[in-house]
């Protein structure tokens, strides 16, 4: 069995400070992101981490490379916050209801997070960081149509297309109305997009295949 030499442990004890510090460096990117906007400057960001631009780039291979960190981290953070809603219990309508309401929860308290991702890529594939948030959820929510979780099992070819339109329609009216909201609160939003997306599932799937449990 081979060991590790005092030399390998210490450069695995340097990666592993340099991979916190860079951590917390895109944190303080996020918290800074939110204070003063989308349109936050680096030198900005680095003040909130206590660097200097300079020092913030030591840690990260140029712009890019730190924006995509930051979407990175503010998608595994939104991901974490709807995580409840995965493991469904309930009435499918209420559990339909409790998932909108997180998401939202998360985008009206994380406005200028949001704004931020919608403009900046992820990885390297030149999407959007919300593009890659609305595929994540749309996954989840195709998985919750297939197993039966939301009233009724629908086979993989109809739940997958259902389920990315279902997530596209709530994005788009919540960027809407995290802009412009008309006068609608929080709770008033979750009760029509609610009711949008049970009529559209009762409308593909048919009424009588939906539990009756589910039912508003």
């Amino acid at each position: 069995m081979s060991e590790t030499s005092p030399t390998d442990g210490r450069a695995l004890r340097w990666a592993g400070h340099r991979e916190a510090r860079r951590l917390e460096i895109v944190d303080a990117a996020v918290a800074a992101i939110g204070e003063h906007g989308p349109d936050v400057t680096t030198e900005q960001i680095a003040a909130r981490a206590g660097v200097s631009r300079p020092g913030l780039y030591r840690h990260f291979e140029g712009r890019d490379d730190l924006q995509s960190a930051i979407a990175a981290r503010s998608v595994e953070r939104l991901v974490t916050e709807l995580e409840p809603v995965w493991r469904p219990h309930g009435r499918p309508f209420e559990m339909l209801a409790r998932a909108l309401r997180a998401h939202l929860r998360w985008l009206s308290a994380n406005g200028n997070v949001y704004r931020y991702l919608k403009r900046t890529s992820f990885g390297t594939g030149g999407e959007s960081a919300t593009t890659n948030v609305r595929a994540t959820v749309a996954e989840h929510v195709a998985g919750m149509l297939v197993d039966g979780s939301l009233g009724a099992e629908i086979e993989p070819a109809v739940a997958h297309p259902l389920a990315f339109g279902l997530v596209g329609m709530v994005d788009s009216a919540a960027a809407h109305w995290l802009d412009a909201p008309h006068g609608a609160s929080l709770d008033q939003l979750v009760a029509q997009l609610t009711e949008a997306c049970w009529a559209v599932i009762r409308a593909t799937v048919g009424p009588a295949r939906l539990d009756a449990a589910g039912s508003p």
